[in-house]
């Protein structure tokens, strides 16, 4: 039987209780399966392929580029900063080491881009580059499918902690320490409206905005009561934002 000290049992409390705020890995793959049932709502709606190929843009290691293959019967391909060297996703997709601001593609190479989460991960000198570089490697007329989580929303999602978004970004980075989750500060504070405005400085049109909240179900068990005290409020604001952008046909160019 193993005795643990006082601190010890208190570091492992600890480590519980922050678990508990993080999703487990089946709340991770039903919370992939909303978010691409979502996004193909989008591409249906807005796109179609033409040169039958995708590309998702913040890959990591490619369950919704390969989710996305699936749905839409066609080539998907990824691209990740973390990356090092090119590999491929469970079901085979190719996936290449690139940022939404270099991208190892030819000029109008892709139909569609999955660019869901990524935004706020930019920092803001390189946000139009990125937005550029993704009109570049898009066909004309072609399609940015995407999400934004709320910066502003009570529990702020990257960090888990209330009201991170809200704070100054130095703050940010001190108040983070006290947040469950395993990776460092990494987010910029963006909105839909900060992606409008920067959007149309590159020549992408902003077509389609839609509040997003995901299924009851995905969301960490400890944190549940508080999201169905919240299912109201949250209709008009909302955990995300969803967007489509559109490259202009070659006659509007």
């Amino acid at each position: 039987m193993i005795h643990m000290t006082g601190y010890a049992m208190a570091v492992q409390g600890k480590r519980t209780k922050a678990a508990a705020l993080l999703q487990s890995d089946e709340e991770w793959n039903q919370r992939n399966e909303a978010l691409v049932g979502s996004m193909m709502e989008l591409i249906t709606k807005f796109g179609h392929f033409e040169l039958g190929r995708g590309l998702d843009v913040g890959c990591q290691r490619g369950s919704l580029t390969d989710a996305l293959a699936v749905r839409t019967g066609q080539s998907w391909r990824g691209i990740d900063p973390a990356l090092h060297d090119p590999t491929r996703s469970p079901n085979g997709a190719e996936l290449s080491p690139g940022a939404a601001d270099s991208i190892p593609f030819s000029d109008g190479e892709f139909d569609c881009l999955l660019f869901a989460n990524v935004f706020e991960h930019i920092h803001p000198d390189q946000r139009l580059a990125s937005l550029r570089e993704m009109m570049r490697v898009l066909r004309p007329g072609g399609i940015i499918v995407g999400q934004i989580p709320n910066p502003y929303f009570p529990i702020e999602s990257h960090s888990r902690l209330p009201f991170m978004g809200w704070l100054p970004i130095g703050i940010q980075r001190k108040y983070w320490k006290l947040s469950p989750v395993p990776w460092g500060h990494d987010f910029f504070v963006v909105t839909t409206r900060t992606l409008a405005d920067e959007s149309s400085q590159t020549g992408l049109q902003f077509i389609h905005q839609r509040n997003f909240n995901y299924p009851i179900d995905v969301i960490p068990a400890s944190l549940r009561p508080v999201a169905r005290l919240l299912a109201g409020p949250m209709r008009s604001f909302p955990w995300a934002w969803q967007f489509v952008l559109r490259r202009p046909d070659q006659d509007e160019t």
